[in-house]
């Protein structure tokens, strides 16, 4: 460790098991357990782990539009979904959630630990194209949890267009895990092995990979050799290029990995379908994820509050100067570790194309949606969602520690920096773990299905409602008949592994499969001019029968104005009761006693 250390807390400095990698790695992982161990199914799992299980087993929920559309990430599926051929999906997901937990721990406290590593003096080998080595650093105790734990409140609290990382087992939840892991090579400058593993993220989900592939080149090229290097920069851009070629070709293999499947489930498509495909997963069912102008302004409004505190940071760090001496010769606007740097970089790079997502969303978004949701379907908010709270926290925390210090106010401005670690990421994780202990309904299942004006006490009745009915079905009806079910609900599938004919949540990824499906919600789900639920009527129901091949009907009771149907009732029988939901039968042979 430098001599030059100063103003780190001596008392943790001396504890040599606060420096552990081991004990930084366990504290990161409970932060992300407390954080996201609720119950399951997540909010998202059900969309994703039905899909998994029909691709190891094609009985599962045979003859559903999304299960059967194209799969884009695949590689998900054939890795972790390979859980359920030997694990009931609650099992599986529960594996697959601490697989993913422990990696992007892993991947973190990697990442934690090279922020503050600091290159040694520059000499005649940057001539040569070859970087600086690494010298030693002052290893901060518990710096990786401190900095997951403001991070990860900054993310909670501050995200603009709803990205999440540490959550469900999902295929994004691993990528991350492969990105911080990359982020922490670069910063050590083993390019190769970064790249790779950039690559790897990229096969799992293409798209958090592009925009992260795109980010680290952009920010390490101009840290590297665009800024540094005397030659010119289409010399430098060469130099670069060189030094990179086999993590490149290495990495480009898993974005077409990753690319093939997404692209290939639209090959042939219909440009006029394709188009009207992209503005409604936009502009209607994923405008919360990807157009700002359908945005909540309570989002706008958090998003703003760390927009704040990004500046103030970053006016406290202009202002500040390094805690240790790195090289007496090194430029002002250089004094900052190269991975603090690069953090910094990251953030900058993902704000910027996110600016370029507003733009382009407040300029054709209402004269020309087609040609918006053509660029914005690329999640254009995503990496900055996860940028600007890692660099707010990485100052933060740095501040904190007395990494870095503001010379007029040290104490003033380490204590704010502890209150801004602390406070949120507390407050967070206490409300989080007593939420996720006192969870009776799962997120997967709630969300969509109880009205929040209901009390507890009910809500827990229909819920209790719908798993009974559930299981009924899982075990009285046909595997392959198509179902109609309700609008309030996503979880259908997850329960009984049989197909419906359209659920809101579960949009699938290919053009004309989102087109169809979009039809389906149409046909199936009809409001009035106060987006109030229209009840299904006898004819409607046979009309959709007609045109879908619906066999069985599951009837939500709770709709306004729900009457029975004259249809034949399979559920309840006389001896059982649900004062919720309903099953009836469609069925041709019974059409003249029904109708």
């Amino acid at each position: 460790m430098s001599k030059n250390v100063t103003q780190l807390p001596t008392q943790w400095i001396e504890s040599h098991w606060t420096k552990s990698i081991l004990v930084d790695f366990l504290c990161v992982f409970c932060i992300f357990f407390l954080y996201a161990g609720h119950a399951v199914p997540g909010i998202n799992e059900p969309h994703y782990w039905t899909k998994a299980a029909h691709f190891w087993n094609s009985e599962f929920g045979k003859f559903d539009l999304f299960l059967e559309s194209g799969d884009a990430h695949w590689l998900f599926f054939a890795t972790f979904g390979y859980l359920t051929k030997f694990m009931s999906l609650p099992a599986a997901v529960w594996t697959g959630r601490f697989i993913t937990w422990m990696f992007l721990a892993l991947g973190w406290t990697m990442l934690g630990r090279s922020l503050w590593l600091t290159a040694a003096p520059r000499n005649s080998a940057m001539e040569t194209g070859s970087f600086d080595k690494l010298a030693n650093s002052p290893q901060a105790p518990m710096f990786s949890s401190c900095w997951a734990l403001v991070w990860l409140a900054g993310l909670h609290y501050g995200h603009w267009a709803g990205e999440w990382v540490v959550g469900g087992c999902e295929s994004k939840g691993i990528a991350y895990a492969f990105i911080f892991a990359g982020l922490a090579l670069v910063i050590r400058q083993r390019w190769t092995l970064a790249w790779t593993l950039f690559g790897f993220a990229s096969a799992f989900h293409v798209v958090i990979g592009i925009w992260v592939i795109a980010c680290v080149a952009c920010v390490s090229f101009f840290t590297d050799r665009g800024v540094r290097s005397n030659d010119s920069m289409s010399r430098s851009l060469g130099r670069w290029l060189a030094l990179h070629r086999w993590g490149w070709t290495i990495c480009m293999a898993g974005v077409v990995a990753g690319a093939v499947p997404a692209l290939a489930i639209d090959w042939g498509t219909d440009p006029v379908l394709a188009g009207q495909s992209a503005v409604k997963q936009v502009y209607t069912r994923l405008g919360h994820h990807l157009a700002p102008s359908r945005f909540n302004w309570i989002r706008w409004r958090d998003f703003g509050v760390q927009l704040v505190f990004a500046c103030i940071l970053g006016r406290m760090a202009m202002l500040s100067k390094v805690a240790f001496n790195q090289d007496a010769n090194r430029d002002q606007a250089n004094r900052f570790p190269r991975g603090l740097q690069l953090v910094i970089g990251w953030g900058f790079f993902g704000f910027a194309v996110a600016l370029i997502g507003l733009t382009i969303d407040l300029t054709f978004g209402s004269s020309f949606p087609l040609f918006a949701a053509k660029i914005l379907r690329f999640y254009l908010f995503r990496w900055n969602d996860v940028a600007m709270p890692m660099m707010v926290g990485a100052l933060a925390t740095s501040f904190a520690y007395g990494l870095i210090t503001l010379p007029l106010h040290p104490k003033g401005a380490r204590f704010f920096a502890w209150l801004y670690v602390f406070v949120p990421g507390a407050i967070l994780l206490a409300t989080r773990f007593e939420s996720n202990l006192n969870e009776i309904i799962p997120s997967g299942d709630k969300a969509h299905f109880v009205a929040k004006t209901d009390s507890e006490a009910k809500q827990i009745k229909q819920f209790d409602d719908w798993l009974r009915v559930c299981e009924w079905i899982r075990n009285n009806s046909d595997e392959e008949s198509l179902w109609l079910t309700p609008r309030r609900q996503q979880s259908f599938k997850w329960h009984t592994g049989r197909p419906e004919l359209a659920c809101w949540k579960d949009a699938p990824q290919n053009a004309e499969a989102v087109v169809a499906w979009s039809q389906r919600l149409a046909d199936a789900y009809q409001f009035d001019k106060t987006k109030i639920l229209q009840p299904w009527t006898t004819d409607k129901l046979w009309e959709l029968h007609t045109k879908y091949g619906i066999r069985y009907v599951l009837l939500d009771l709770r709709v306004v104005g729900q009457t029975p149907p004259l249809l034949p009732i399979l559920y309840p029988s006389p001896n059982e009761f649900n004062e919720t939901f309903a099953v009836f039968e469609l069925s041709p042979q019974k059409a003249n006693v029904s109708r």
